[in-house]
């Protein structure tokens, strides 16, 4: 009796197993049917239900896993240490993709608070982090080690009756990838660098498709990752970061938009589906990077993002939002139906060798939270426009009206100036002095690549690109450009493709050339926007065809707390 009830056990098992296996097939067939035979609210564009059926974001937690498992460790030898700081333990990199990162776990008699100083080669490349509260155990995080040697790092600790004491550690680091390329230093004045508390901002260098990397005052490296990036690295309202990497390293595409930190541990990560039609068969399916150039967190934390919609005919034109907790798509945004329909069925500016169609090519965008408004960047329109985000209804343009049908010329910014200069296919839209906007006015820098696709030609054309900050005002829709830098740098600075401009303190402004030289090189240049007076410049060369910096931004290693958090992350959370 028992032997029959073990064969008809595993009977039913193969059975469920078998018809498990077979019904995801059957759903695995099914769904690449139905991206194949894309079902189109109109005629050219695909109803909101086949955009998230070809996009499919979902949330992965097999890095947060592994954050945990190590950070689990590192608590466990935590506890297990003996109090004084000869006992410590010193890890680099211990989060694995952070090879300049340190932790150092230390226990102390007296509760006591924590100042750490990283040693740099003069004071102003010398990082300082002061911790908050006086505690016992200690879990302290060490960012902005030199590499390839072996780094002085001092704790400083005070009780709260006042008494000081010090204890230095070394750390040693390896050499840097060689695919980051060289980075020169021109020019270097600290004292009038927008380089925050304790000398904590670097310079970071935000890569097209390889390896991110942040600069010190003297331009050498100080943080870098081994995850590939790919156009997305923010900072986040939590202060972690969000990045676009790839699911795995042998993948192709970068297909994971992962919430990190600069030590690398990992909070969440949403998982994109890119198996898109191809433009010639579209029986056949291609996987694609979905997440195009931008990713910006709105005032709920659901993420915004820049996609192709997986349209076997159009890229590069499409927004979702996604819920930051679940990843579903909650909104998505088709800029073919909001901006004309000639725009896209008539373009002719570029051509890809896939053979779809980039007719507007998104690449930044920002939320205006004082007015609910949504700003986007389009390339290969020329192109900068306003949207009321809850409705999607246009509210302005800034861009010149040059093939744009005449239904939609109230919508243009009028030019204060006689002789205005167009921006063309700009780059990094972003607002700047938002503490000081009135009800109907705002600040608006960009990255003016000066290269008109679509409209706006004239004689100064590629002759240079700069970083650009125009007034608008929306109740008059007027535009006057307020400031301008980089004419000066003529020809050899400018940049076909990518590049940006982002206010950084101190009146200053940080510019990415990124695309000098027709890609054979970047410059990272801080400029201050009174005197134009440059205070910071560097040039990156001989790095891998492919992975010139998208932008330059300046960011804080330490934008929250530098203890690092050993507790177990709940993805969800």
């Amino acid at each position: 009796m028992k032997k029959f009830w073990k064969i008809s056990l595993g009977v039913i098992l193969a059975l469920i197993i078998g018809g498990g296996a077979t019904a995801y097939h059957e759903r695995h067939n099914v769904r690449r049917l139905l991206l194949v035979h894309q079902h189109y609210h109109q005629k050219n564009i695909l109803s909101e239900n086949q955009i998230k059926l070809n996009l499919r974001p979902a949330l992965s937690t097999k890095h947060t896993t592994a954050t945990n498992r190590l950070s689990a460790t590192y608590k466990s030898q935590l506890n297990g240490l003996k109090p004084g700081s000869a006992n410590a333990k010193v890890i680099v990199n211990p989060y694995q993709t952070s090879p300049l990162s340190g932790l150092i776990l230390v226990k102390t008699q007296a509760a006591s608070k924590v100042k750490v100083t990283v040693h740099g080669d003069t004071p102003a490349t010398t990082i300082t982090k002061h911790l908050k509260g006086y505690h016992t155990t200690h879990s302290v995080g060490v960012l902005g080690l030199y590499a390839n040697r072996t780094n002085r790092v001092t704790l400083q600790f005070t009780k709260e009756n006042g008494d000081q004491s010090y204890t230095t550690y070394t750390m040693t680091t390896h050499g840097t990838p060689k695919d980051i390329g060289k980075n020169t230093l021109k020019t270097s004045k600290p004292q009038k660098m927008a380089l925050g508390k304790g000398n904590q901002r670097l310079t970071f260098a935000v890569s097209s498709q390889g390896t991110t990397y942040g600069l010190d005052a003297n331009g050498q490296i100080r943080w870098y990752s081994t995850a590939p990036i790919s156009h997305v690295f923010k900072r986040l309202s939590n202060n972690h970061l969000l990045i676009l990497t790839k699911i795995s390293a042998s993948e192709h595409k970068y297909n994971a938009l992962r919430e990190t930190d600069f030590y690398g541990r990992v909070y969440r990560q949403y998982n994109f589906s890119g198996l898109f039609p191809t433009r010639k068969d579209h029986s056949k399916l291609a996987t694609n990077t979905v997440i195009h150039h931008d990713a910006i967190e709105l005032p709920n934390h659901n993420l915004l993002l820049t996609v192709d919609d997986g349209s076997s005919k159009y890229v590069e034109d499409t927004m979702i939002e996604i819920d930051y907790r679940t990843a579903k798509i909650v909104k998505v945004i088709d800029l073919k139906r909001l901006l004309p329909k000639s725009a896209y069925t008539q373009y002719d500016g570029t051509h890809r060798p896939d053979g779809k169609i980039d007719w507007f090519h998104q690449n930044s965008m920002v939320y205006d939270q004082k007015r609910g408004e949504l700003i986007v960047s389009g390339r290969n329109q020329d192109m900068i426009f306003a949207i009321n985000y809850r409705t999607t209804k246009l509210q302005w343009i800034l861009a010149a009206p040059d093939k744009l049908p005449k239904s939609y010329h109230h919508y243009l910014l009028q030019p204060k100036s006689q002789h205005y200069r167009y921006n063309g296919g700009q780059h990094a839209v972003n607002l700047i002095h938002t503490d000081t906007h009135q009800r109907n006015t705002l600040a608006l820098e960009f990255y003016d690549n000066n290269v008109p696709v679509t409209r706006g030609k004239t004689k100064q054309s590629k002759q240079w690109s700069a970083g650009e900050i125009v007034s608008i005002n929306q109740l008059h829709r007027t535009v006057h450009k307020t400031w301008s830098f980089g004419k000066s740098l003529g020809k050899r600075n400018f940049t076909n493709i990518v590049g940006s401009s982002y206010a950084v303190g101190k009146g200053n402004t940080l510019i990415g050339f990124g695309y000098a030289s027709k890609g054979k090189r970047s410059e990272f240049v801080e400029v201050n926007r009174k005197t134009n007076q440059i205070v910071y410049d560097v040039d990156r060369t001989g790095f891998n065809h492919g992975d010139w910096s998208y932008r330059a931004q300046r960011m804080s290693l330490y934008p929250g707390t530098g203890t690092v958090g050993l507790n177990k992350i709940a993805p969800t959370d």
